[in-house]
């Protein structure tokens, strides 16, 4: 069954292809592709008998025949499919795209869930302070830094789209130093606007702690970093 869309079958009456993968050809039903997708459906009544493209040349997340593969068996009722951190991504990017509303519904639970699993902690069990860390609930810490790419990826999709996750996921990414974020792959491919939006986020974040930590004590204990003024050339 793994490459059950890789094969014509007596139910595949439409061909997936991808412009970034030549050669790959998905099999699949009208029907359920439909049923499942009001975009699609709408494509499939002008164009019948086209090939569905998966064009992604203007898009920040690349998407694969693996992400589409994942999809299929997500709407296929044959099929069971677990949506992981693995292939998160893709299918948010797709359920949003497509508007692939059971999917779409899914894919927030899922984040919704693994951001409210995560606790901030700016103190270790020595009671030492540690900057822009993350503690999960069952007692793995790891450095934001590690989560950065995920975090950028669900902001780039949802910041037009969900003001709730969006506010969340900033909630995180405020704890990042500006040096981290500079040097992943994924922040540095997003959008003047993303990027400011964090960027004006985390600025806030440390004026606001800049005050706290000088009205109980007297002393500023935290400095805010040049990158801030702003790297996207906003002020």
């Amino acid at each position: 069954m793994e490459n059950y869309f890789h094969i014509p079958n007596e139910f595949s009456d439409v061909k997936i292809s991808f412009k970034n993968e030549n050669d790959t050809i998905l099999y699949a039903n009208k029907a359920i592709l439909s049923e499942a997708s009001p975009i699609i459906k709408a494509f499939l009544a002008i164009e019948p008998d086209s090939i569905f493209i998966i064009d992604e040349d203007d898009e920040q997340s690349i998407i694969t025949s693996t992400d589409v593969n994942d999809l299929l068996k997500f709407i296929y009722p044959q099929f069971t499919m677990k949506i992981t951190e693995q292939n998160i991504i893709g299918l948010i990017h797709l359920s949003e795209k497509y508007l692939i509303e059971t999917l779409r519904n899914e894919c927030k639970k899922y984040v919704y869930t693994w951001l409210n699993d995560l606790e901030l902690t700016t103190f270790d069990e020595k009671k030492e302070f540690v900057p822009r860390h993350i503690l999960y609930k069952d007692g793995t810490r790891k450095h934001i830094a590690s989560e950065i790419s995920t975090l950028c990826a669900w902001l780039h999709e949802y910041s037009s789209r969900d003001e709730n996750i969006s506010s969340l996921i900033l909630n995180i990414l405020k704890h990042a130093s500006t040096d981290d974020l500079e040097r992943n792959e994924f922040f540095l491919q997003m959008t003047d606007r993303e990027k400011t939006t964090i960027y004006k986020t985390i600025s806030e974040y440390l004026e606001q702690q800049t005050i706290i930590d000088k009205d109980s004590s007297g002393t500023i204990h935290h400095k805010q970093s040049t990158s801030l003024m702003f790297a996207s050339g906003d002020a």
